[in-house]
C-alpha cells in the first residue's frame, strides 16, 4: 500500500503536506509488471497516470520510417503520463517495462472531485505541471541552438537523478546504452561514444557500478 511518505517523494506532489495527499491514497492501485510488458501503446485511449515504486520503464515513438524514438526513461519515484491527469484521451507514446517493476495506477475519472475539494492540491499540480511544460520547451530550444554534443550534455543534466546525500554527484542510470541515449537525440552510438570518452578523459563525468556520475555540470550545462 502506498504511504503519504512514499506520495510525496514523486514531483507531482513534493509540494504538499501529507494532509492535502490524504483524500488521494485510497484511490492508487499498486500493480506488478514484468520485463518486456507493455504498459499501453500508442495512440491507445487511456485514463490512467503511472507512478513507479521500483523497476523501469521506457517511452518511446515510432518514426515515420517505423525506427524507435525513444523519449524517456523513468525509475523509482518517476511518474509519466501526466496528460491524462483529468480527462480521457489517446497515449502520446509507448510505455515498456525494462525490468520487472511496481507500479501504482491512478484512474483519472476521480480527480475532478478531488481537486474540487482541495484547493491547495489544485495548485501544486498547475504549478507542477507548469514547471515541466517549461523545462520541455528549454530542452526543444536547445535542441534547435546546440551542436549535437551539446544536445547530448543537456540530455544527460534532464536525465540525472538528485545526490543520493549532500555533496555526492548526481548520476545517470548506466543501464542506458550509448545507443539508447543515441535514439533518445537522434544520432549515432558513435557520436555518443565520442562525446562520453571525452567528458571522461576530461573529469567531467565518471563511470562508477552501475551509474555515470556527473562530476561538474557546468561545464555539460554550458557546452555548445
Amino acid at each position: 500500500m502506498l504511504t503519504s511518505e512514499e506520495l510525496l517523494r514523486f514531483s507531482l506532489f513534493s509540494s504538499l503536506s501529507a494532509n492535502d495527499i490524504t483524500p488521494l491514497l485510497p484511490h492508487f492501485q499498486e500493480r506488478r509488471y514484468r520485463k518486456g510488458q507493455l504498459l499501453f501503446v500508442e495512440g491507445e485511449i487511456g485514463s490512467c497516470v503511472y507512478f513507479v515504486h521500483s523497476g523501469q520503464v521506457k517511452l518511446s515513438k515510432s518514426t515515420p520510417e517505423g525506427d524507435e524514438q525513444i523519449l524517456d526513461w523513468y525509475g523509482p519515484y518517476d511518474s509519466f503520463a501526466e496528460i491524462l491527469l483529468l480527462e480521457d484521451g489517446p497515449y502520446p507514446a509507448t510505455a515498456e517495462v525494462l525490468q520487472d517493476s511496481t507500479l501504482f495506477v491512478l484512474h483519472n475519472k476521480i480527480m475532478p472531485q478531488i481537486l474540487e475539494m482541495s484547493p491547495s492540491l489544485s495548485l501544486a499540480l498547475i504549478r507542477t505541471l507548469s514547471r515541466r511544460l517549461r523545462l520541455a520547451q528549454e530542452f526543444i530550444r536547445i535542441l534547435t541552438n546546440r551542436s549535437t554534443t551539446g544536445i547530448l550534455a543537456a540530455l544527460f543534466l534532464r536525465l540525472a537523478q538528485p545526490a543520493a546525500s549532500p555533496g555526492d554527484p548526481i548520476y545517470i542510470d548506466a543501464s542506458l546504452t550509448h545507443r539508447d541515449l543515441a535514439n533518445m537525440i537522434g544520432t549515432s552510438r558513435e557520436c555518443v561514444n565520442r562525446a562520453i570518452n571525452g567528458w571522461k578523459k576530461a573529469g567531467i563525468i565518471k563511470l562508477t557500478d552501475n551509474r555515470l556520475e556527473i562530476l561538474k555540470p557546468y561545464e555539460l550545462a554550458d557546452w555548445p
